[in-house]
């Protein structure tokens, strides 16, 4: 796109290692010498922060807004564009950056740059996740990526900071295998609707884990092949094994790209689902911890945001 003698907003965490190590001050340097106008805009702990802060992005003419961060910012960013018709792109400064990885965002400057220049938006799905918490409060959060449920979901998202600064992604690994020889399973209770006047339906299944995908990186293709987060669905996955063993045959048919032959693998795809568990969970959404819970919804919010992708 031409970002010629325009406003292009760029939002970052002051305090993260993408802003000590120079990586704004570059990419703000390589914006100037295409004809650009960086503006930046520096998140806060406020809840929100990158979403107001896109808003006003676009309220004050940005054509442009690059959400420097990982999938909670990146989410946040999106949020706060819907319905404002200004693209995103993303440079991904995260420690898992899933929604970059799905769509091969480049953490390389020169590469990214030149991605905006020649790239065009492409309508992205938002997907909204309704629920009470235990004692009864409701919540609502849209998510980009995936809502994760069950012990091996949450080893994931109470990774502590501490140690993700430490060991970056192996600490994931790390907790993800400490998970899986206990993994706890659920019983899930799914009601799937197609909208449009079609025919609910429903299925259960007593699962270690439970995805719900608006799409995947690349990496993980093959635990919900054909997964597109433009195409106004979403897909759940449950990973019906309930032990080490059967997380064992599941992981290997996952490495050979056939989950599906796996007797431990269910997956649906609709419009909206409801989700219902035999105990309270809690929601791990774009890697975040949401609140206890035991009946949730997620519907889709199909083309909601535009993002420039490769």
């Amino acid at each position: 796109m031409n970002i010629g003698q325009k406003r292009v907003a760029v939002i970052y965490n002051p305090n993260s290692g993408s802003a000590k190590s120079g990586l704004i001050t570059q990419l703000c340097a390589q914006i100037t010498a295409e004809g650009g106008i960086p503006v930046l805009y520096t998140t806060t702990p406020a809840p929100g922060s990158a979403r107001d802060l896109a808003a006003q992005a676009a309220a004050e003419g940005a054509v442009l807004v690059i959400a420097c961060g990982g999938d909670g910012t990146v989410c946040q960013v999106a949020e706060g564009l819907m319905e404002s018709g200004v693209p995103m792109a993303v440079l991904p400064a995260g420690t898992g950056n899933l929604f970059a990885r799905a769509f091969n965002a480049q953490p390389d400057l020169d590469k990214f740059v030149a991605l905006i220049k020649s790239g065009q938006p492409q309508p992205i799905d938002m997907m909204l996740l309704s629920y009470k918490d235990v004692d009864g409060k409701p919540h609502e959060q849209l998510y980009l990526v995936a809502v994760g449920l069950g012990k091996i979901s949450d080893a994931i998202s109470f990774a502590s900071a501490k140690w993700k600064k430490r060991l970056g992604k192996l600490v994931y690994v790390w907790r993800v295998l400490k998970a899986c020889l206990n993994p706890n399973p659920v019983t899930y209770r799914f009601i799937a609707d197609n909208g449009a006047g079609t025919s609910t339906s429903e299925s259960s299944a007593k699962a270690a884990a439970v995805f719900a995908l608006n799409t995947v990186p690349p990496s993980m293709a093959t635990l919900s092949r054909g997964c597109n987060a433009s195409d106004g669905l979403l897909d759940v996955v449950a990973m019906r094994a309930t032990g080490f063993f059967s997380l064992l045959n599941f992981s290997l048919r996952m490495a050979t790209g056939r989950p599906d032959l796996s007797p431990h693998y269910l997956r649906l795809r609709a419009k909206k689902v409801r989700i219902e568990t035999s105990r309270p969970v809690c929601p791990n959404i774009d890697g975040d911890p949401g609140h206890m819970t035991q009946v949730m919804e997620i519907s889709t919010l199909p083309q909601a945001v535009k993002v420039i992708v490769s």
